[in-house]
Parts: C-alpha cells; sequence; structure tokens
C-alpha cells in the first residue's frame, strides 16, 4: 500500500494505522488476534537477537561515535516525552471543553415520558 500511493511513511506504519482503522471500524475483532499476540510476547525475547547481533558486529561505529549517540537518544527521549505531554494537555483541555458543551445542552424528552 506505501509503494502503490506513494506515502512519506514506512510500511510498517501504514500497517499499523490502517490495523488500527479496520478494528475501528469493526472489520476485525480484537479477539481475533489473542493468540497470535501472546505467542509473540512469550517468545518476544527473541526478536532483539538480530539488533543485538548487529550492535556487537559494528562495535567500532558505536565507541567512535558514543558522544553524539548519546547525545541523540537524550534530544529524542525529550522531545518525545515533550510532544506526549503536550498532546495530553491538549487531548484532555478538548474532552474538558466537548464535555462541559455537552452538560450545557437540556436533555431532549420523548413524547411519551410527557405525557
Amino acid at each position: 500500500m506505501q509503494s502503490i500511493l506513494h506515502l512519506p511513511l514506512t510500511g510498517s506504519i501504514v500497517g499499523m494505522l490502517f490495523l488500527f482503522i479496520v478494528i475501528q471500524l469493526g472489520w476485525i475483532r480484537i479477539s481475533w488476534g489473542d493468540e497470535g499476540s501472546s505467542w509473540l510476547q512469550s517468545h518476544l525475547q527473541l526478536l532483539f537477537i538480530p539488533p543485538t547481533v548487529g550492535i556487537i558486529n559494528h562495535f567500532d561505529f558505536f565507541t567512535a561515535n558514543t558522544i553524539l549517540l548519546v547525545l541523540g537518544l537524550i534530544i529524542s527521549t525529550l522531545v518525545t516525552c515533550l510532544l506526549s505531554a503536550k498532546i495530553s494537555e491538549w487531548l484532555m483541555a478538548w474532552k474538558s471543553s466537548h464535555q462541559g458543551k455537552k452538560e450545557a445542552n437540556p436533555c431532549q424528552h420523548s413524547s411519551s415520558e410527557l405525557e
């Protein structure tokens, strides 16, 4: 989908967005993935072996660029934390402003209740 639509996102992000949309639409039930997700969680440590081997194979790169890598990790962590906090703050403000509007509307009664 990513290459066909020429999207500027990676295929994994497009796939996760697509999965989220079909779950929200009710086309796929979350319970359908329980068995597969349980298996993946129980074998999660196997997914970390390739990155670890890659780090060992390129250890000279990591030792030569330690300061830049640590600085990049710190900055990216701070940016992620700040963005998460701001988005959460915005969502909470949006939610409270919309709840106030719902409470301000008078309750609609059906004609059968008024009789």
